[in-house]
């Protein structure tokens, strides 16, 4: 075996940054970091305060070989830092700028998907100036472009969205109304092993009929019960994980996706997003769900890093 085929890849972890998702990006990539496969990989880390800008010039500096960002929402997810890093010619994990930008664009990436004939909620555009709702209530509100549930709202009348109009409006400018769609809460994440892209086993999560799947509720012990895998029919499960397949080459994303859905007592499956660098937290879905396909977190990892060469 000659030094070449024996020499370990540079690997930079980017995680941090800007977002309101910030201290889940430092769980991840704590999880990423303890996991890595050492005989393989070298790491460096590079952390990326909340409250400073990122300079693409810290990870050229690295002569790393391949970017593993490890971080969520504005900045990390929506296509800034993948827009930098292929500028800068740097190989790196997830899908390029033009998917991130429209998976995270929970608007732009409906649109796609009802293109092509997949069942999304009815929804509308409503910002501070233009706050007139043409759906059915109940219905569901969140920022057009965030992750992890941010900014979340449920309301059950125009009475109650009145009044609660000071709050939905207090950080984002634009937001997306959604219906409330009754049903069962579905996730599905996908990735490529060895060039071939291959659905997860389905994730179940349940929430007290009171609440919503909102930050609270994902990152708090407790809150929720996450089922993995789902107990689900089998047709059903199947049917969530090829839609799960269809966003993700819809999107063309790469490396990885998770795709959320809700799946009505009728059996109509609705698709609610994509996540384009979901979470790998201890307690993550797509580490529970690569485990469940009989991956383990190393294995998973190095996954990831071999479809970014």
């Amino acid at each position: 075996m000659n030094e070449e085929s024996t020499k370990k890849l540079k690997v930079a972890i980017l995680y941090g940054g800007p977002s309101n998702e910030h201290e889940v990006s430092i769980s991840s990539a704590k999880n990423v970091i303890e996991n890595i496969d050492t005989s393989k990989f070298d790491v460096v880390e590079l952390f990326i305060p909340k409250d400073s800008e990122f300079n693409i010039n810290d990870v050229i500096e690295t002569e790393c070989d391949i970017v593993y960002p490890v971080l969520h929402g504005t900045f990390g997810e929506d296509g800034t830092l993948q827009e930098l890093l292929e500028r800068a010619g740097i190989p790196f994990v997830g899908s390029g700028s033009v998917s991130s930008g429209i998976a995270i664009d929970k608007n732009a990436s409906n649109k796609l998907f009802a293109e092509n004939d997949l069942c999304i909620p009815k929804g509308q555009i409503i910002t501070k100036d233009n706050p007139k709702i043409s759906i059915d209530f109940p219905i569901i509100i969140k920022p057009v472009n965030e992750g992890s549930s941010i900014g979340l709202f449920k309301c059950n009348s125009l009475a109650e969205y009145e009044e609660m109009q000071e709050d939905i409006f207090s950080i984002y400018k634009d937001m997306l109304a959604q219906e409330f769609i009754l049903g069962r809460e579905f996730t599905c994440g996908v990735i490529e092993i060895d060039g071939k892209v291959v659905a997860l086993p389905v994730s179940e999560i349940i929430v007290d009929s009171t609440k919503i799947f909102d930050y609270k509720a994902k990152y708090t012990l407790g809150e929720c019960l996450e089922i993995t895998p789902a107990d689900i029919e089998v047709n059903a499960a199947a049917k969530i994980q090829d839609i799960a397949l269809r966003c993700h080459v819809l999107l063309d994303c790469k490396s990885i996706s998770r795709t959320d859905f809700i799946l009505t007592e009728s059996n109509k499956i609705y698709v609610l997003e994509t996540n384009t660098l979901p979470g790998m937290t201890k307690t993550s879905f797509i580490p529970a769900e690569a485990e469940a396909y009989g991956l383990s977190m190393k294995e998973l990892i190095n996954c990831l890093l071999e479809s970014a060469t």
